[in-house]
């Protein structure tokens, strides 16, 4: 089979394609033909090996010290078709069209795939394709979808709270823009000058052009704050929490830990830095959002299997709306 393999630590030259053997499905496992992936920021940090939080060193460990060894194949999320059931395994049977996420063991830059039919916490999770998007739609869902309804969920946000997403243009941001909505909540999203009238289109009731206008002194006060943009603002941005209110980062450093134990001890505003569990359950929620009609995941280009290099660039050039799709043609 065709795969992207993971070579070097660095810039995206550094995945290349090649033909490797086709993997067979443990009796616990399911063998899955990907119809498509995506490129999310958490691959691109993985390929740097620029990681928040201090993790870098741990990851290279694990990955391998001079060259990645144990994780070849990055990708994180998938969607596909189940081709091969191993004989334990009941939730799941051939010709099922699926979606989710391949958890620590990354490997979706490929032909195929083979997943535990019942993953544990660092495995990701499955479920089946909802029927009214296409396989490139369905797999720019799950890891922006897990995150927002991680977020909003925890900040009990419903009808009457404001919300404001910071980076809304984004994978996270645009899903959070439409799952906020859902549940009721007065919405703004900052972003830059081209992705302002996208977020009007998915739902934002205010959007703010970051690039010509100082948002952190307009006066206003929000219930959750997603900001999945962080680096130097995040205390200024802070200010803009009312107290009791929940402020996830999404990509932290060192210094945000500093300031979510100051915030702490200062004020009653949560300052959270936090991932969601990636569960089935969750996953669920969100398929029948989208075949309600509530959400769709916003696709601002697609790319094949071999051009997965120059899909990296353009991720990491900053100006992508939504999400950055691969198409795998088999």
């Amino acid at each position: 089979m065709k795969a992207v393999i993971w070579t070097k630590y660095g810039t995206p030259d550094g995945l290349q394609l090649k033909e490797v053997e086709k993997p067979a499905p443990k009796d616990d496992e399911i063998l899955i033909k990907i119809h498509a992936t995506t490129i999310t920021a958490g691959d691109c940090e993985m390929r740097r090996l620029q990681l928040p939080l201090m993790l870098s060193f741990p990851v290279r460990l694990y990955a391998g010290l001079l060259k990645p060894k144990r994780i070849t194949i990055l990708g994180q999320e998938l969607a596909g078709e189940v081709e091969q059931v191993g004989k334990n395994v009941n939730s799941f049977k051939v010709g099922d069209q699926v979606f989710g996420t391949t958890g620590f063991g990354f490997g979706a830059y490929a032909e195929y795939i083979c997943l535990p039919g019942k993953p544990d916490d660092a495995q990701g999770t499955l479920a089946i394709k909802p029927a009214n998007l296409t396989y490139e739609e369905a797999a720019a869902v799950p890891t922006a979808g897990f995150e927002a309804l991680h977020f909003i969920r925890k900040a009990d946000i419903q009808p009457g709270k404001k919300v404001l997403i910071i980076g809304g243009g984004g994978s996270i941001g645009s899903l959070s823009i439409q799952i906020a909505r859902y549940f009721g909540a007065e919405v703004t999203g900052v972003d830059s000058t081209e992705k302002l009238d996208m977020m009007r289109s998915i739902g934002a009731d205010y959007v703010i052009d970051y690039t010509k206008e100082d948002y952190t002194n307009a006066g206003e006060t929000y219930d959750l704050i997603i900001d999945v943009v962080g680096r130097n603002l995040v205390s200024r941005r802070l200010k803009l929490l009312k107290q009791g209110g929940y402020y996830f980062l999404a990509y932290a450093a060192l210094s945000h830990l500093v300031l979510g134990k100051w915030a702490s001890m200062k004020s009653n505003k949560n300052f959270k830095i936090e991932s969601a569990n990636q569960n089935k359950e969750d996953l669920i929620f969100l398929t029948k959002l989208i075949e309600a009609r509530k959400i769709k995941p916003f696709i601002d280009k697609c790319y094949p299997l071999e051009q997965i290099p120059d899909a990296h660039r353009y991720a990491e050039a900053g100006h992508k709306k939504g999400n950055i799709v691969i198409t795998v043609d088999h």
